[in-house]
């Protein structure tokens, strides 16, 4: 995700659990995979009954698949290299058929965002957010249920954007949107993230205040440590010990000395992002969302 602009028409979205069943169904159906750089987690779904040409720069990663045809070096390197042996072909009829797939899958998103939901449920604030957060600024996103919305649902163009990946750092969030912002220091910057994942690193706040970097910080308050519900839920565990207890978060950047502000309706969502964005000090919009799930 961020690699390549979700309305490119070649763009089919990402694959693993939170992508597009449509693409994964053409993973499945492709006679031929070209991976570069990519991970072999059972999270990714990259299938291994496929023949892969995979192209990693670390050798450590390659063979990793028995159908696979492993290149040592660099993608700016390999692609070209690669294009050389290929031909020319017909595409409008695939083109075609991607178009439909997006076209389905974006309905499917728009569905989710239920703009009238109470509490705001997290696809509607991943729908606002693309179209608030500009299309030359740098997203950090947190570990947990944030994490999961925001591969699902926020549709991004030009933006770049960190995460913890495999190490899923709960708390990775604000600290990351500190270097971003001190990396970047013409761009905007945001932080999306969980309660559980900002209290973690919540100090860090009154950092960005002392030395003047206004990032905003974008919390879904679900008063639960929802990713961890969820896999308590799918091993059939009794959901145990995942409530919190929050502070007022909005009060809180008050506090540092920022800007803070509570959302509860999702009519108010949009301007309150706006407001922060505006605001030209670290900010804080804390937004009260569901910890369940919905169905598409």
């Amino acid at each position: 995700k961020g690699m390549l602009p979700e309305n490119h028409p070649w763009s089919v979205g990402i694959l693993g659990s939170v992508g597009a069943p449509s693409t994964r169904d053409l993973v499945r159906e492709a006679d031929l995979l070209i991976t570069l750089g990519v991970g072999f987690s059972s999270h990714t779904n990259v299938p291994l009954d496929t023949d892969i040409i995979q192209v990693d720069i670390n050798p450590v990663k390659l063979g990793i698949s028995p159908h696979a045809h492993p290149l040592w070096g660099e993608c700016r390197l390999v692609i070209p290299a690669l294009q050389q042996l290929c031909s020319e072909r017909e595409t409008s009829s695939v083109l075609k058929k991607i178009e439909a797939m997006k076209t389905a899958w974006n309905a499917q998103r728009d569905r989710e965002a239920d703009a009238s939901a109470v509490p705001v449920r997290p696809p509607f604030i991943m729908k606002t957010l693309s179209e608030i957060i500009p299309e030359n600024a740098v997203i950090t996103v947190d570990v947990g249920e944030n994490q999961w919305w925001f591969g699902r649902n926020f549709r991004i163009q030009q933006q770049r954007f960190a995460m913890s990946g495999y190490l899923a750092t709960m708390g990775f969030g604000l600290p990351g949107a500190l270097a971003a912002k001190l990396a970047y220091p013409d761009r905007d910057v945001f932080c999306i993230t969980g309660d559980g994942g900002f209290s973690m690193a919540m100090a860090e706040f009154v950092t960005a205040v002392k030395y003047d970097l206004p990032i905003v910080v974008v919390i879904l308050n679900n008063r639960q440590l929802g990713m961890i519900q969820v896999e308590q839920m799918t091993e059939n565990y009794p959901n145990f010990a995942t409530d919190l207890l929050n502070p007022d978060f909005a009060a809180y950047a008050h506090a540092c000395g920022g800007f803070g502000i509570s959302v509860d309706r999702p009519e108010n969502l949009k301007q309150a992002v706006l407001d922060a964005l505006n605001s030209g000090v670290p900010s804080i919009v804390d937004i009260a969302t569901d910890a369940r799930r919905f169905p598409g």
